[in-house]
C-alpha cells in the first residue's frame, strides 16, 4: 500500500543558506557599509578643508592682521622690514605690487605723501574685495584713495616654468622689450594689464603673487618678467634707478626667473626669502643682464 507524504505545501519549500552563502552576504553588506562610511568621511573632510581655507582667508584679512609677518601671510618680520624700508626710501613714489595680502596692503600707507600712487595686481577678486573692506573699516580715506586694485588672469602654471623659459630664450622679443611693454611680443609679458599700469614709470615694483605654491598653481614667471621689463623701461626713460623686490626666492621658479631678468649684478640686498634688486639705465642693448643666461641643470 502506497502512502502519500503529508504537509507537502507547508514549509517544505524554504531553504536555509549554507555557511558559505551566509558569509558572502555578510561580506557584501559590510563592504557596502564601509564604502558609504568612506564617502561620508571624504565629503566631510573636503567640506572641512574648504571651510578651513575660507576661515584662514577671512582671518588673514581681519582688521590689523598680517602686519608683522606670519605663516598665514608669508612674509616674515625681517622681510617686511626690508620691504617697508625700500618703499619708505622712495616715498612718495609710484609703487606697483604683484600680489595682495594684508602685509602688502600696508605698503600703501608707507607710500604716503603728495603724488604717491600704489597699485596692486591680483588674480583674486575676493582678495581685492577684502582689501577694500579693510581700508573702509579703517576709515582711511586718504589711504583708500591711494590704492588701486587690478585683476588679472595668469595663463601659466608654475609647472610650465622651464618650457616657457626655453621658449623665451629663443624669442628675440623676450630678450629686451622695445617701446612700451604693452606692445611686447614676448609671451611672458602681461600685455592684458591696463595701459594705466603698462605705460606708467614705476619707482618700486614688488612681486609676491600669484601663489606659485605648487606646479598646478599660477606661477610668477610672467609677473617677474613684466616687473623687470617695466623697471628697465622706466629706468631707460627717466634715467633713474628702479627698485624691484621678489619674494619666495627659496623656490626654484622665483629664483631662476629673478636671475634671468633682474640679474645678479643688480642684487643690492637680501633678507630671508626676499631679494631686492636695483635696475639702472644703461646696460646691454639686447639683453636684460650683462652676463650670459644662467645654465639650468
Amino acid at each position: 500500500m502506497q502512502m502519500s507524504r503529508g504537509g507537502g505545501g507547508g514549509g517544505g519549500g524554504s531553504r536555509m543558506m549554507s555557511p558559505k552563502q551566509l558569509l558572502t552576504t555578510i561580506l557584501i553588506v559590510f563592504s557596502a557599509l564601509s564604502f558609504i562610511k568612506l564617502l561620508l568621511i571624504t565629503s566631510s573632510s573636503m567640506a572641512g578643508s574648504a571651510t578651513s581655507a575660507h576661515h584662514r582667508r577671512e582671518s588673514a584679512w581681519g582688521v590689523g592682521g598680517g602686519v608683522n609677518g606670519s605663516a598665514e601671510s608669508g612674509l616674515t618680520a625681517k622681510e617686511v622690514a626690508l620691504l617697508r624700508s625700500v618703499v619708505a626710501a622712495r616715498a612718495p613714489c609710484r609703487l606697483l605690487v604683484f600680489g595682495l595680502s594684508p602685509q602688502l596692503l600696508a605698503l600703501a600707507k608707507v607710500n604716503s605723501g603728495e603724488g604717491a600712487v600704489t597699485a596692486f595686481v591680483t588674480d583674486s577678486a575676493e582678495d581685492a574685495d577684502s582689501a577694500r573692506r579693510v581700508l573702509a573699516r579703517r576709515g582711511a580715506a586718504n589711504e583708500a584713495g591711494s590704492a588701486a586694485f587690478h585683476q588679472v588672469r595668469y595663463r601659466n602654471a608654475a609647472g610650465e616654468a622651464w618650457p616657457l623659459l626655453r621658449r623665451a630664450r629663443a624669442n628675440p622679443a623676450c630678450r629686451l622689450p622695445t617701446g612700451t611693454v604693452r606692445k611686447s611680443g614676448c609671451h611672458l609679458a602681461l600685455t592684458t594689464l591696463t595701459r594705466e599700469l603698462l605705460d606708467a614709470m614705476w619707482d618700486v615694483l614688488v612681486v609676491d603673487g600669484p601663489s606659485g605654491a605648487g606646479p598646478e598653481e599660477p606661477g610668477r614667471m610672467a609677473a617677474i618678467y613684466t616687473a623687470a621689463a617695466l623697471a628697465r623701461a622706466a629706468a631707460a626713460a627717466g634715467g633713474r634707478q628702479v627698485d624691484v623686490a621678489v619674494h619666495d626666492v627659496d623656490r626654484t621658479v622665483e629664483r631662476w626667473y629673478a636671475w634671468e631678468y633682474l640679474c645678479e649684478d643688480n642684487l643690492v640686498a637680501a633678507k630671508g626669502r626676499l631679494w631686492h634688486f636695483r635696475v639702472a639705465a644703461g646696460g646691454p642693448p639686447d639683453a636684460f643682464c650683462s652676463t650670459g643666461p644662467v645654465q639650468i641643470l
